[in-house]
């Protein structure tokens, strides 16, 4: 394992540093980039898991990750475009025309992401993480952006034992028509949710959210399903037109509090 770079992050509350690093872990599909950011300190800390958007993997991502492990998290972090090369990520203007090869080229790596994919995927990242003494073995969170919301339902879904909660965040296409729609993952979901639409979105609109909603009580699964007014998909992320400052503020706010929630039931406190 590569050694740790130490580097000083300003969002750690008690002024502490933060330890991170990029490791590639083996897959039965390839070598899988990922990145790890974790406080420096004894631990051991909960592992979240950080399901990129469909822009990929880059800096706005692991930004993303700083700030969850600033509060006390291992956030783990994989490329999942992996299998269809290292480090992509894409221009988001090149999606207005959606037979450019960029677009043509982001979906066939997106289409790669299957629901099994994203399963083997954490299950090889939470064995390697293991082996660190900082990480807790105990109960796991996650939070997933766009398409990476997809990815954390079905892993919420598919290892319900280990996952106490999931966020996502501007999900895409989380509700079709089809047998395989995403939200009938809901039926083996075990943990709480919290799950932000955007209100200006075509996957989201207001007869979505409200079926996923009621899939979500049908299913008895706790959690919160929200759409936000007057924001556009990718408000999350400051590296996208869509960005919107409060709206992201709310995500981390509401969704450190769903982890606190679940993983300390008795208390509501931080790790």
């Amino acid at each position: 394992m590569p050694a740790c770079i130490r580097l000083p992050s300003p969002r750690q509350p008690t002024g502490g540093t933060m330890l991170e690093r990029e490791i590639q872990i083996h897959t039965a599909d390839g070598e899988m980039t990922t990145f790890i950011c974790q406080p420096d300190g004894a631990g051991p800390y909960p592992v979240a898991m950080l399901y990129m958007d469909g822009v990929g993997y880059r800096e706005e991502i692991k930004d993303h990750a700083r700030r969850f492990a600033a509060a006390g998290y291992v956030c783990v972090t994989p490329d999942l475009y992996y299998r269809s090369g290292r480090g992509l990520h894409f221009d988001p203007a090149a999606f207005r025309d959606p037979q450019g090869s960029e677009a043509q080229l982001m979906r066939r790596a997106a289409s790669a992401v299957t629901p099994a994919a994203v399963v083997a995927d954490t299950q090889a990242a939470l064995v390697e993480i293991a082996a660190d003494p900082v990480a807790s073995t105990g109960p796991t969170v996650s939070i997933g952006y766009c398409m990476g919301a997809r990815a954390a339902l079905a892993v919420a879904a598919g290892l319900a034992d280990r996952f106490a909660a999931m966020a996502g965040i501007h999900p895409g296409a989380l509700v079709t028509d089809q047998p395989d729609s995403p939200h009938h993952d809901l039926a083996r979901v075990r943990g709480e949710v919290y799950v932000a639409f955007a209100e200006i979105d075509r996957s989201a609109s207001a007869e979505v959210v409200e079926r996923f909603r009621q899939e979500a009580l049908a299913q008895g699964v706790h959690g919160l399903v929200e759409r936000i007014p007057g924001v556009a998909h990718g408000y999350s992320m400051a590296d996208l037109p869509a960005y919107d400052h409060d709206a992201a503020e709310r995500h981390f706010e509401r969704t450190l509090d769903l982890w606190a929630r679940t993983l300390h039931p008795d208390t509501g406190a931080a790790p």
